[in-house]
């Protein structure tokens, strides 16, 4: 896999993507270049096998290639889309396969609950009730951070990428990744305890 590259503008992103849009198969390599390897590594921590990584890091970028015309930057980062794609197939294959439990949330952060639950949660409907409800509070507090911070947060929790991972994800220095997660989390706290939620975090 080839390293992505930290320090990329958004706005170099999206010029890329628009000309991937137009059918510019070298900016989609730079893309590949940039992002592969942040999208290979979700993919990895989560099939937990590198030749499926593999194949669903180029279905990924086939995507790119087939959708970029639909990315909206208003509605964050390039490498958040990305990566959230990843995600998602990923999760896709782990259902396919049916031979373990879930070990990350999927799009809509439901699932948390299969992070969280210990194995007596599934016998126990009251506990996955609980979680789920747990989950929704976390969702809804996730949603009142800022946009920077909730990427952030929501790939090194959520996503599982390492902050050097995020940060070369988000295109920013690892120092403001370090930052922000740490900011965003001392917030998701207090929101998380004004909505009666302890001990999550």
């Amino acid at each position: 896999m080839e390293s992505a590259q930290s320090g990329s503008p958004p706005d170099d992103d999206l010029l890329l993507t628009q000309r991937v849009a137009r059918g510019d198969e070298e900016a989609l390599g730079q893309l590949y270049d940039r992002f592969g390897q942040a999208v290979y590594s979700l993919c990895l921590r989560i099939v937990r096998d590198s030749a499926t990584a593999e194949e669903l890091t180029q279905e990924v970028f086939v995507r790119l290639w087939r959708s970029a015309a639909s990315f909206d930057a208003q509605r964050g980062r390039l490498s958040t889309w990305l990566l959230r794609i990843a995600h998602n197939l990923a999760l896709n294959e782990i259902r396919r396969r049916q031979s373990r439990p879930v070990t990350a949330p999927d799009a809509d952060w439901e699932a948390e609950s299969a992070t969280l639950a210990d194995t007596s949660a599934e016998s126990d409907p009251a506990q996955l009730a609980a979680l789920r409800e747990r989950a929704v509070a976390v969702r809804a507090a996730l949603a009142k951070l800022p946009e920077a911070q909730r990427a952030a947060i929501e790939l090194a929790f959520f996503g599982g990428l390492s902050q050097a991972e995020v940060a070369a994800a988000l295109g920013d220095p690892l120092g403001t990744v370090k930052s922000r997660i740490r900011v965003g989390l001392q917030r998701l706290r207090e929101l998380l305890l004004a909505a009666g939620v302890d001990g999550y975090l």
